[in-house]
């Protein structure tokens, strides 16, 4: 029998972690800063084949934190629409507050309480961007009562220092992540940051067997595979190339074969490594011109407070896809 969150309604059994390779998506806007409803099922197709699990509505490369409210409710009604289960998807509830972010995924819970079917929906939330880590345990644990859907947190030390005052802690500290592990509706985390701290974020994990570590860093994950799964943005250009790469780096005995695949693999890596360190400071408005570029999206536009790239960046990005686009035949 399926294991029931204690404040969980029983027809919403909790759905299980993925592991593998998560795509983070952007969010398609028209110029007019309206959801691009076609685009986006247009995506949802491009990617769903080659996803254990969706990430949708994130900050950063989602814009959550820089679009409205109004948006992210119809994104995440859009994608329920292109979704089929059991594909799990994680969405963003993270708001300016914590009351704010309590508010929102309330509302998205009163959507997803009218689908027909059950959906393996996870809430996922940055937790330093509403609130410092003193008293966050215990923030989350009064949070939780008030939800029916298990949390994924995002550490993100470059998103949080985009805000954070001089002084202010821009990691969840590991004693704080520790006791974070040991409340039973939050799962995972989607990790971004030093190697050092993931090590010891591993380490606090270990008394809770069943908590998840994905990796956040697309060219880490390449170099040196930790985690059960990665969450990348940059699967969104390649998805069945990256769908390959992160097979073979978490189960690397059954990459194991003839040499011609294995100089694949490793060429294959070598150059998503490549494109990634291009677009890693700008993912939401370069991720958008490459999806533009590849005829995905109808628009490569951007909210307008969301930080655009450089010109010169714009121009090597689109030099190098279109290279590993012809290069592949894609």
């Amino acid at each position: 029998m399926p294991v029931i969150l204690a404040n969980m309604p029983m027809e919403f059994p909790k759905p299980s972690l993925p592991e593998g390779l998560l795509i983070e998506l952007v969010t398609p806007l028209t110029p007019a800063g309206a959801l691009d409803h076609a685009s986006l099922a247009g995506l949802l197709r491009r990617v769903l084949p080659s996803a254990s699990g969706l990430v949708a509505g994130s900050p950063g490369v989602g814009e959550a934190l820089e679009l409205p409210r109004a948006v992210r409710l119809e994104l995440f009604t859009a994608v329920l629409e292109n979704l089929e289960p059991p594909l799990p998807l994680f969405f963003g509830i993270t708001g300016a507050t914590t009351a704010e972010t309590q508010s929102l995924a309330l509302e998205l819970e009163e959507i997803l309480s009218q689908c027909p079917t059950p959906r393996p929906v996870y809430w996922m939330d940055l937790p330093l961007w509403h609130h410092s880590n003193r008293g966050l345990p215990q923030t989350y644990r009064s949070l939780t009562q008030s939800l029916h859907r298990p949390l994924i947190l995002m550490n993100h030390p470059h998103l949080i220092r985009g805000r954070a005052k001089p002084f202010k802690h821009v990691n969840i500290r590991t004693a704080v992540f520790k006791k974070l592990t040991s409340l039973p509706e939050v799962e995972a985390l989607i990790y971004h940051g030093e190697m050092r701290r993931f090590l010891h974020y591993y380490a606090a994990m270990m008394s809770q067997p069943d908590f998840m570590l994905y990796e956040g860093d697309e060219a880490r994950f390449l170099t040196r595979p930790g985690a059960m799964g990665l969450v990348s943005v940059g699967a969104q250009l390649f998805p069945h190339i990256w769908r390959q790469v992160t097979q073979a780096c978490l189960f690397p005995d059954e990459a194991e074969g003839a040499g011609n695949r294995r100089r694949q693999l490793w060429e294959w890596s070598d150059l998503l490594q490549r494109l990634h360190e291009i677009y890693q400071l700008h993912p939401a408005p370069l991720i958008k011109l490459g999806l533009f570029r590849q005829e995905v999206i109808e628009f490569p536009a951007i909210w307008p407070s969301t930080p655009a790239y450089p010109h010169h960046l714009g121009e090597l990005f689109l030099q190098v896809l279109d290279g590993l686009k012809d290069r592949w035949n894609f």
